[in-house]
């Protein structure tokens, strides 16, 4: 069940937690977990859930590396005033740490000149390098995270200017936030060098995300969560309602296999995102919605409940009351519901379990070397 960790940092660095578990042993803790959680809420998982896999190291396609005056690294373990630098990360994957290495070379060079920011004192510059590279497509960013109430704003960018002027990587940009926040981007950053906009390729579909907005960090994972989808999609449905919809990523890969389909997101850099994914794919049956999930009954959605299904992937808190509310009203035919948060997961289906029978379940390893695992859950309405 024990091994030696890979990285060299295991068990000072924060970013993982398992490296010294045999990976079958960390999926068993984790499938016991979820049947932990949801035995709590009083709804008992068959113990053979399943749980889908694929590489246990140097998948993640985002990783925010906060400065220290060593350079970037990672926030030690349960300290936020520590960082543990190291030469890779054994989680990110090679596109990410590629870039990585292109900016701890630059640190190192230009290290005498480089503000950094200090956590304590709240003072410097230079706080992050927000790093994404899409596993498939390969298109990566750098985004330095300044503290915006600094003095020396103007000699930093200079110094990052003369970085993306030599760097491999294509898109470089600069962004600000207040000196008391801990933010790793920033909507309104400025583009250096390249585009704000990367895409990556999902099977058939090009999807495209803001470098400041949100996109699932396991792609090849995020995969084999669509292929699940698909096929409890085995009946035509009408109408798909997909909510918490991001930029259309469940949505516009399943578009193929429903009459129509609405993406509800409120977050604006989606709802770009989702529209440009609309006309990259020819998905002429999708409807993007910039707005928040609970307001999704004042949207004019027009579809037959019966023969609908509603795509639920709501952030870590789960699902707002009054979309739990706006689902016991409308009553869609079936329900998909995607969670990084099994117990809130197992909260939520147990308030709707009045009216659905939970049909099926699975557990897809989207965070190796962590405790975090994605679910998703097939609840069907009950027959009248």
């Amino acid at each position: 069940m024990k091994r030696e960790a890979v990285c060299p940092v295991f068990g000072k660095c924060g970013g993982c937690l398992m490296q010294d578990t045999d990976y079958s042993a960390q999926l068993q803790i984790k499938k016991n977990a979820i049947l932990g959680d949801f035995h709590l809420k009083g709804i008992e998982i068959d113990p053979a859930v399943k749980i889908f896999c694929k590489d246990e190291y140097f998948y993640r396609n985002r990783m925010d590396f906060p400065f220290s005056f060593n350079g970037p690294g990672q926030r030690q373990k349960g300290r936020f005033d520590k960082i543990v630098n190291f030469e890779k990360c054994y989680i990110a994957n090679p596109g990410v740490n590629a870039v990585f290495d292109e900016v701890s070379s630059w640190f190192n060079e230009k290290k005498a000149e480089l503000d950094v920011f200090d956590v304590v004192k709240r003072t410097g510059t230079l706080r992050y390098a927000t790093i994404r590279s899409a596993f498939f497509s390969k298109e990566s960013s750098v985004t330095f995270i300044f503290n915006a109430d600094s003095d020396r704003i103007e000699g930093q960018k200079e110094l990052v200017a003369r970085f993306a002027e030599k760097a491999a990587v294509k898109n470089v940009l600069i962004g600000n936030v207040k000196y008391n926040t801990d933010q790793s981007t920033d909507g309104n950053a400025a583009v250096i060098k390249g585009s704000d906009i990367l895409y990556e390729d999902l099977g058939p579909r090009r999807l495209y995300f803001h470098s400041q907005g949100f996109f699932q960090s396991n792609s090849a994972v995020l995969l084999d969560i669509i292929y699940f989808i698909r096929e409890k999609l085995s009946v035509r449905p009408s109408t798909l309602v997909d909510l918490y919809g991001g930029v259309g990523t469940l949505g516009i890969s399943l578009m193929d296999a429903s009459d129509g389909v609405y993406v509800v997101d409120n977050s604006r850099l989606n709802s770009i995102c989702g529209r440009k994914n609309i006309e990259a794919n020819g998905a002429s049956n999708v409807m993007v919605f910039e707005a928040d999930a609970e307001k999704s009954r004042d949207l004019g959605l027009e579809f037959d409940p019966e023969s609908s299904v509603f795509i639920l992937d709501p952030p870590r808190n789960g699902i707002h009351r009054k979309v739990l509310n706006y689902i016991k009203n409308v009553k869609p035919g079936k329900l998909l519901y995607v969670s990084c948060n099994p117990l809130k997961q197992a909260q939520d289906i147990a308030a709707l379990l009045e009216d659905y029978t939970l049909a099926d379940f699975a557990a897809f390893d989207m965070f190796p070397q962590t405790n975090h695992v994605e679910t998703v859950a097939e609840l069907v309405k009950k027959l009248p």
